[in-house]
């Protein structure tokens, strides 16, 4: 079968440690009054915002701050947000921070440009047209945001996630620093590792995966494979490795989007305030032997890029499902939704009925669930994986 694929990716990467100190040199390539958008604690705190702020004053850049954003920003906190750069008249706007801060960076970028509410460009609406510059700093080896078309927010009046994508919002420029991962607690580091893993894993198996999203997550997979244990006891070397999978598979699902493993971590996040590498990863192993037998050809490829492959669907699907048990053990990843704490087996067949509704998610995936399919990964996934 001949390839056909479209990719595009309009953005300037920079990968180097000490990274950060480029952000006024990129800013001022870009625009003149700048809006820095982070997380309430963490920019302060770590003393990255005065670093911030004194780059982009030296360069003659007026900045405005912006550190309201939760996690999983909701509508109200962009919209805040955008009103200010409207009033302060930004031309470019940064986000600083783990997914959140990125995504809440571009829905300001969209309604500073075009005007409007965020529901106006939520899915299945699509951003089009021109949007002013996003510069992307992140924080954590896990969203991939800052090489991403898409940004999620949440909907708390119906507690639903809910997707902006568009061409327009993919970041202009990103820094990658991996000296900000020195901040990382290791079970921050372990979640989003596995937010990247899923990002890529779900981009591989994927309906829509195309040739060079393969390349990148296959890359990705298998970095975070080798590197993740070292990276959770602190290893810098290796959570820089992570950082670099975590932007490769960015790069992939933005080819291919994301299936089943995010449209049912989904309800643990809105409804529990899960971590959302959290909830994917305690559901990760369940959807990969289920979806397993659609895709006995990717099974085989992807256990020879570990190099654990036995040339056999079925054993290589095993060996797979194990060895990402094996790495959730070894990173202090919950063992069970049980030993979360927070949900109650009761709750399964609401969770199943919310999975539901993701329907972009579950159609993209190469084995469409059903119903009592969805209910069965969570019930597996609420019993616990093997130690």
């Amino acid at each position: 079968m001949p390839y056909t694929f479209s990719f595009y990716l309009p953005t300037k990467i920079i990968f180097r440690r000490g990274s950060f100190n480029e952000l006024g040199k990129e800013t001022k390539s870009l625009g003149d009054r700048a809006i820095f958008v982070c997380g309430r604690r963490f920019a302060q705190k770590s003393g990255y915002l005065d670093r911030a702020k004194k780059l982009l004053e030296k360069e003659g850049i007026r900045v405005t701050v912006f550190n309201k954003v939760e996690p999983n920003p909701s509508f109200e906190t962009v919209e805040k947000g955008a009103e200010l750069a409207k009033k302060e008249r930004i031309n470019v706007v940064i986000g600083f921070g783990g997914g959140s801060a990125m995504d809440a960076a571009k829905g300001i970028a969209v309604l500073v440009s075009q005007g409007g509410k965020i529901t106006d460009y939520i899915f299945p609406n699509e951003v089009k047209g021109s949007v002013i510059p996003i510069i992307a700093v992140p924080t954590t080896c896990g969203t991939g945001s800052e090489v991403t078309r898409y940004a999620v927010f949440s909907d708390l009046k119906n507690k639903k996630k809910t997707t902006m994508l568009g061409y327009p919002i993919i970041p202009r420029v990103s820094i990658l620093d991996s000296e900000v991962l020195n901040y990382l607690p290791p079970s921050l580091t372990a979640y989003t590792a596995f937010d990247a893993l899923s990002h890529a894993m779900e981009a591989y198996l994927s309906k829509a995966s195309q040739p060079l999203s393969d390349l990148v997550a296959l890359e990705s997979i298998r970095v975070i494979f080798e590197n993740l244990e070292k990276a959770y006891k602190g290893d810098l070397d290796a959570r820089e490795k992570i950082f670099y999978a975590s932007m490769l598979a960015g790069i992939a699902i933005n080819c291919t989007g994301t299936i089943i493993v995010h449209g049912m971590g989904y309800y643990l996040t809105m409804y529990h305030d899960v971590h959302h590498g959290l909830a994917n990863a305690l559901l990760l192993p369940f959807a990969l032997e289920y979806l397993a037998p659609s895709i006995p050809e990717k099974i085989v490829k992807l256990a020879k890029t570990l190099g654990i492959s036995k040339d056999d669907p079925s054993l290589d699907a095993e060996t797979l499902f194990n060895e990402i048990c094996r790495l959730e053990n070894s990173t202090g990843i919950p063992r069970s939704l049980r030993d979360v704490g927070v949900i109650d087996e009761k709750e399964i067949d609401v969770m199943t009925e919310e999975a539901l509704t993701y329907k972009r998610n579950l159609l993209r995936s190469p084995r469409e669930p059903s119903k009592e399919d969805l209910r069965t990964i969570y019930l597996k996934a609420f019993r616990g994986r093997p130690i």
